[in-house]
C-alpha cells in the first residue's frame, strides 16, 4: 500500500542573514526590498523568513493520479454546499482553451483533488490586451481570486500594499510548487523576496531530457544551396566567416552568384549586432558576465564587435537596409535572392523561408555561431535549465481578498504536479497521445496535420504554444512542445555535414556546455521596486538600450568613427546620460545586492 501521508518540515536557516529574492536578468524582474516595520528590521525579518519548504512524500505518491489534497496531508476548510466559487482572469492566446477536451478534464481532476465542486467564472482576454491592462487592474485594487500575470515581479508592489496574497503564508498548502523552486538556478531564493514573501507563482518549465538549447541568436542562417553549389561550407570560426563573405562578394561582383548582398538582417527590430554579441562574449543590455553586473554596450568587447561589423559594412557585404527593413520586408528579401547569410533570427525562421520561397532550388539552413579565437565558444542567449525550473517574468497571483485562499493556493500548486503537467501538455492517453516503453507520441490526427501546433491547440494542449489550459502560466513540458511546436529545419556541422534537426535541440548539441551564457545562470539579486525601475532603464527596451540601437548603427555604417577614442567616449557618455538616476550607481547597487 502506498504511503500517502504528508509531513511538512520547516527548517530555519543557518545563523546569519542569508540574502534571498527574485533573480534579476536582462529584461527580467527583481524582488522588492524588505524595509522595516514594528516587528523588527528587514534583516531580522529576512532571517526569520528563511525557511526551506520540504515535502515528505515520495515521487510515486506525487504522480499518483488519485492523489488528493487530503491524501497529501493538506487540511482544507469546509465549504458551504461543498462548492468553491471563484473569479479567475486569464490571458487567452491564439486559441482559447474554453470547452476543450483538456480544459474539461482539468476541471474534473481539480475538483477531485480539492474535494469540492468548482464554480469558476473565467474572464478571458486576448494576450496582447491582457498584458496592456493587467497593471491597471492591480492599481484599481479590484482584483479577481486568481489571475495571469505577465509583468513578473512588478506584482510585488501590490503584494506590499495588501492587494495580492502573500503566498509565503500558505506554504502548508503547497506540495508540488516547491519542487520547481528547489530545482531552479538559485533555489528557493529565486522565488522569494528578501523578506521571504512570495506574491506570485512563477511560470514553470519541465525539461525531462535536460536539453539546454535556446530559441534564437545561436546560429547563422546560410543559403545551403549556394554553399553546396560553390563547394563552400558554413563558417566555424570568425576568420572563416570573413573569408566566406569575401568569396561570396567576389562571385556577386563577377555575376556568377545571383544575390544582391552577402548579409541581410531578419528585421530592424533586432539590431544586426544581436547575432554577434555572443561571439564576442558581451551582450546588448545589462547582464551578468560571470563576476558582476555590467552594461554590455559600453564594454571593450562590444566596441571590438562594432569594429568588426563596420569592416563587413565597409566591404559592401551587408544589405544597406539592414537597419530599416521590417519583418515583412525581410521575409521578402530572404525568399527573393537578396542575400545569402542572415545572422539574426529565431527558431522557425528558416523553415518559414523555405516554405515561402519562390525559387525551388533555394534552401536556407542553420549552423552554430562561428567562434572567435580570442573569446572561445560563443555564448548563446536563453539556454534552458535542465529538469524543472521557474521563470520570473510570468506567472499567477492570488487576490488577497479571496474568501478561501487555502483552496486557491492548493489548486494552483496542483498545476505543478507531474500528473497535471502531463495532462495539460500531453492530454489523455489514447485520445491525444500514446505511450510505448516510456516514450510518448502524439496521435496521428495531431502529427499528420499540416500545422501540429494548431491541431494540438484544439484539444487545449499547453504544449501547442498557441493555447493555455487551466490558469496560465503553468509548466510547459519541453518534449511535448518540441513535438508539436518546433519545426524541423536544415542544419550543418563538421561531424554530420548537412542534416535536419530542431533548433532547440541542435543549439544545445552544437553549442555544448560552454555556450551557456553566464547571463542565463546569474546569481540571485535583490532590488526594491525603485531600484528595479532604475535597472529597467538598462534592460531591453529601456532608455539606454534604445539609445544604443540608434548610435551603434551609426558606428556600423561609419557615420561615427568606431576607431576614434573620443567618439567612443562620447557614445558612452551619451548612453549613460539616458538614466534618471546616476548610471554607475545603478550597477553598483545591483552588485551590492547580489548573493555571491
Amino acid at each position: 500500500m502506498k504511503f500517502k501521508s504528508l509531513k511538512r518540515l520547516l527548517a530555519l536557516a543557518l545563523a546569519g542573514v542569508m540574502m534571498a529574492g527574485v533573480l534579476t536578468g536582462c529584461g527580467g524582474s527583481a524582488s522588492s526590498d524588505g524595509g522595516s516595520d514594528e516587528e523588527g528590521s528587514a534583516a531580522e525579518r529576512a532571517a526569520a523568513a528563511q525557511t526551506t519548504i520540504e515535502v515528505a512524500v515520495s515521487d510515486a505518491d506525487k504522480n499518483d493520479p488519485a492523489a488528493t489534497a487530503a491524501s497529501n496531508g493538506i487540511e482544507l476548510p469546509e465549504l458551504p454546499d461543498g462548492t468553491l466559487k471563484l473569479n479567475i482572469s486569464i490571458a487567452d492566446y491564439q486559441q482559447s482553451s474554453e470547452g476543450t477536451l483538456v480544459q474539461e478534464e482539468w476541471q474534473k481532476r481539480m475538483e477531485a483533488y480539492l474535494g469540492c465542486t468548482l464554480d469558476i467564472t473565467w474572464t478571458r482576454t486576448p494576450a496582447v490586451d491582457y498584458s496592456a491592462n493587467e497593471l491597471v487592474v492591480l492599481q484599481s485594487g479590484n482584483v479577481p481570486d486568481a489571475a495571469t500575470v505577465t509583468k513578473g515581479a512588478s506584482v510585488n508592489e501590490y503584494g506590499e500594499d495588501g492587494t495580492v496574497l502573500n503566498l509565503a503564508d500558505y506554504t502548508d498548502y503547497m506540495v508540488y510548487y516547491p519542487d520547481y523552486m528547489n530545482a531552479t538556478n538559485g533555489g528557493q531564493d529565486y522565488a522569494k523576496n528578501e523578506d521571504g514573501s512570495m506574491y506570485y507563482f512563477m511560470d514553470g518549465f519541465y525539461n525531462p531530457d535536460d536539453i539546454q538549447g535556446a530559441q534564437s541568436f545561436t546560429a547563422f542562417a546560410y543559403r545551403f544551396d549556394i554553399l553546396q553549389e560553390q563547394g563552400w561550407e558554413p563558417a566555424t570560426t570568425l576568420d572563416e566567416f570573413t573569408q566566406l563573405c569575401a568569396d561570396m562578394k567576389d562571385k556577386i561582383d563577377d555575376g556568377t552568384l545571383d544575390v544582391d548582398y552577402v548579409i541581410m538582417n531578419s528585421t530592424k527590430d533586432y539590431p544586426i549586432y544581436r547575432g554577434f554579441v555572443g561571439i564576442f562574449h558581451t551582450w546588448d543590455c545589462v547582464y551578468y558576465n560571470g563576476e558582476e553586473w555590467v552594461f554590455g554596450p559600453i564594454e571593450d568587447n562590444f566596441r571590438t564587435m562594432l569594429q568588426y561589423l563596420n569592416s563587413l559594412y565597409e566591404a559592401g557585404y551587408i544589405d544597406p537596409e539592414f537597419g530599416t527593413a521590417d519583418f515583412n520586408q525581410s521575409q521578402v528579401k530572404a525568399t527573393t535572392n537578396v542575400a545569402a547569410i542572415c545572422p539574426t533570427l529565431w527558431a522557425g525562421s528558416v523553415a518559414s523561408w523555405n516554405t515561402a520561397k519562390t525559387d525551388e532550388t533555394m534552401e536556407w539552413g542553420l549552423a552554430f555561431l562561428p567562434e572567435d579565437e580570442e573569446y572561445g565558444t560563443p555564448w548563446k542567449w536563453g539556454s534552458r535549465q535542465p529538469g524543472k525550473s521557474l521563470n520570473s517574468s510570468m506567472g499567477i497571483y492570488v487576490g488577497a481578498e479571496t474568501e478561501y485562499p487555502e483552496y486557491v493556493v492548493a489548486m494552483i500548486d496542483y498545476q505543478y504536479s507531474d500528473y497535471m503537467v502531463n495532462l495539460m501538455n500531453w492530454g489523455i492517453e489514447g485520445e491525444t497521445y500514446t505511450e510505448t516503453d516510456g516514450e510518448k507520441t502524439f496521435v496521428d490526427a495531431i502529427m499528420d496535420s499540416d500545422q501540429p501546433a494548431t491541431e494540438s491547440g484544439k484539444y487545449g494542449l499547453t504544449a501547442s504554444s498557441v493555447c493555455r489550459t487551466g490558469v496560465p502560466f503553468n509548466p510547459i513540458d519541453f518534449n511535448a512542445m518540441l513535438d508539436v511546436a518546433s519545426l524541423p529545419e536544415p542544419w550543418w556541422n563538421e561531424t554530420n555535414g548537412y542534416y535536419e534537426g530542431k533548433y532547440w535541440v541542435e543549439s544545445d548539441a552544437n553549442g555544448g556546455e560552454d555556450s551557456i551564457s553566464p547571463y542565463d545562470r546569474p546569481p540571485v539579486a535583490y532590488l526594491s521596486p525603485e531600484e528595479q525601475t532604475d535597472k529597467a532603464e538598462l534592460s531591453y527596451s529601456g532608455a539606454c538600450e534604445t539609445r544604443v540601437k540608434e548610435l551603434a548603427l551609426q558606428f556600423i555604417t561609419g557615420e561615427r568613427d568606431i576607431d576614434d577614442d573620443e567618439a567612443w567616449q562620447a557614445y558612452i557618455d551619451d548612453v549613460k546620460s539616458q538614466t534618471t538616476n546616476d548610471f554607475d550607481s545603478i550597477l553598483e547597487t545591483m552588485n551590492e545586492k547580489t548573493v555571491k
